[in-house]
């Protein structure tokens, strides 16, 4: 009793402590994954949807053993970049990491500001009656991303304890929507077909919707700002795994019961609203409810990830795998072109792409990095001393994932592919034929000539 307490209270008040940091990975996670990707997720498992987020999840949690194993015993803050920097002797392959973890956060990005346009265009109806035309939603993704970028460029970012107060509330507010759901269904729950679209859909399914669990390692990123850090990452970072996953697997369950595939599809983008205004004792309460917490959710999510990623694009450029330009900082310690850049990509990815191949992409990106980091882990478990089974089946699993989402994606949206493979190719082309990059050390040490 007398450990947990040491860890829920903070002696330095510039440090994180467990509260803090289960509630920035639950934040991490759940910004807009349950509501952005809802609908993806049940278009292709159907009612067994749970079972999908339940077996990403699982993946999760073993992939984050080796994220903590790695940081832990190194004693870094970049994440997958910097573990390839340990496994091997190769600039190019680990700045080529370092620039698909970017570009998988702009397009996570991508998704809470699609998922923020969408909900806008929902709100305008449901509070003042009001239909605004869906050109708007791309219109309304570019401003909040725009409005975010100059926020990070001024230095503003929300404050912890109100933070803090904002995820709990959202956790309590889902679990009770889940729980109020399931309780006041009308009708016989285990009547309801499960593996209604075929017994493979949930496994194929877990794959396509993995973008839903990224966030966790953002904590990675905080390692020096965490007090006590040896015993409240791993704890803090677990917990918020497991509160995603229980919340994951009971919202998607209560929406299978109150969302029949028309409404679905004519809700796809505002599954989980749709299905909250379908429960008896909320109704359109319960609706505004979800759009609102959505809202809120997803411009959040936005801002902290983009904070986040500039400083990775910062730590990537110190260390020569990007342009010098982008480890610029202002007098206020601020990454300015690494901000602008990140904002201007989200921006682009926001407008240009659909819900699906957004996710898909950020999706396919994060399954990448994560096997990687788990491959990372097996090869230096010697070193770290760790054992090998956990990363074995972290990898074994994404490994079984990618090839899955690529075969998904051929057979039902071969342009989708076409378009993922096509920014893979181009990243790659790009970092080889990048001529600026310095020699940098895989000790993390400062840039050489």
């Amino acid at each position: 009793m007398g450990r947990l307490s040491s860890l829920l209270s903070r002696e330095r008040p510039d440090k994180l402590g467990l509260l803090e940091v289960v509630a920035m990975g639950v934040g991490g996670m759940v910004s807009g994954g349950i509501y952005a990707v809802l609908g993806v997720a049940m278009r292709q498992s159907g009612n067994a949807v749970p079972l999908s987020y339940l077996i990403a999840g699982a993946i999760t949690l073993l992939t984050a053993h080796s994220y903590l194993t790695l940081t832990l015993h190194f004693g870094e803050h970049g994440g997958a970049f910097s573990f390839v920097e340990h496994a091997v002797d190769n600039v190019t392959v680990a700045a080529y990491v370092g620039w698909i973890l970017i570009v998988g956060y702009v397009g996570v990005m991508a998704m809470y500001a699609f998922a923020f346009g969408a909900y806008t265009l929902t709100a305008a109806r449901a509070l003042v009656g009001v239909t605004l035309p869906g050109v708007l939603r791309p219109v309304i993704s570019v401003g909040i991303v725009a409005a975010f970028v100059g926020l990070n460029l001024r230095g503003v970012r929300e404050t912890g304890v109100f933070e803090d107060i904002a995820v709990y509330v959202k956790i309590v507010v889902l679990l009770s929507l889940a729980a109020l759901g399931i309780v006041f269904f009308e009708g016989d729950p285990t009547a309801v077909e499960f593996f209604d679209k075929g017994t493979i859909s949930p496994i194929t399914g877990f794959a396509v919707i993995f973008v839903s669990f990224e966030g966790f390692q953002l904590l990675v990123y905080d390692y020096e700002d965490i007090e006590n850090v040896d015993r409240t990452l791993p704890l803090g970072m677990y917990i918020a795994i497991a509160i995603a996953i229980l919340i994951y697997v009971s919202v998607s369950f209560m929406a299978t019961l109150h969302l029949t595939p028309e409404q679905l599809i004519a809700h796809e983008e505002t599954a989980l609203a749709a299905a909250v205004s379908n429960i008896p004792l909320l109704g359109g309460a319960g609706f505004v409810l979800v759009v609102l917490s959505a809202m809120k959710s997803t411009s959040s999510g936005i801002n902290a990830t983009l904070f986040g990623t500039s400083r990775l694009v910062h730590l990537v450029a110190s260390e020569g795998a990007l342009p010098r330009l982008f480890s610029f900082r202002d007098r206020e310690g601020i990454p300015v072109y690494a901000v602008l850049t990140m904002g201007g990509l989200t921006a682009v990815f926001a407008v240009l792409g659909s819900l699906k191949q957004i996710t898909e992409f950020g999706s396919v990106a994060f399954l990448v990095s994560f096997a990687v980091t788990n491959y990372t882990s097996l090869t230096l478990a010697d070193e770290t001393g760790a054992s090998r089974v956990v990363p074995g089946l972290g990898l074994a699993g994404t490994l079984v994932a990618i090839p899955m989402v690529v075969h998904h994606l051929y057979r039902t949206d071969p342009g989708i592919l076409v378009s993922i493979v096509a920014i893979f190719l181009v990243l790659f082309v790009l970092e080889v034929l990048f001529l600026e990059r310095e020699a940098y050390s895989p000790d993390g040490l400062e840039p050489t000539d």
